[in-house]
């Protein structure tokens, strides 16, 4: 990776609609296809995962959002186990594994108390998970943004 695959890069973090056009004339490439051959190759190497949206979740209606900490039962490959089945329970949105006595920590996002009270059910009912503890966040301030992260 040079130095104009880093500017590409810290471009598409920011906003991935640039087309390939003004990418090129901010980081000094003016070859719409040179920009493309870049960035496909970020994409085959593994640079870039994926380009997705942003989106707005409390304003399409879900204004519930939760960290629940998980303390799962010991076991043969436990964390894999709890693991695939917490990325199937419909609104957890986050699953991270945790060194430390809490095993994992899953980020929820729900319409209601009501309707996050489901989720809950949901998670309670995998065997693998001996105890949960829920937060519920009132206020965000900062996103997950790698946008500060140096490239």
């Amino acid at each position: 990776m040079d130095e104009f695959d880093k500017r590409i890069l810290k471009l598409l973090r920011e906003d991935a609609t640039l087309s390939l056009k003004e990418i090129g004339k901010r980081v000094g490439l003016y070859s719409p296809s040179a920009i493309s051959k870049r960035i496909e190759s970020l994409k085959m190497n593994g640079y870039i995962k994926k380009i997705t949206a942003t989106l707005d979740y409390s304003k399409m209606g879900f204004s519930f959002v939760t960290l629940t900490l998980i303390r799962g039962k010991y076991g043969g490959n436990y964390k894999d186990v709890i693991a695939d089945k917490l990325r199937k329970v419909p609104g957890i949105v986050s699953v991270y594994f945790l060194l430390g006595d809490i095993d994992f920590v899953v980020h929820t996002i729900s319409r209601n108390k009501e309707e996050y009270s489901k989720v809950l059910d949901r998670i309670s009912s995998i065997a693998e998970i001996e105890r949960s503890d829920t937060r519920t966040i009132l206020q965000t301030y900062k996103e997950m943004d790698f946008g500060t992260v140096e490239i």
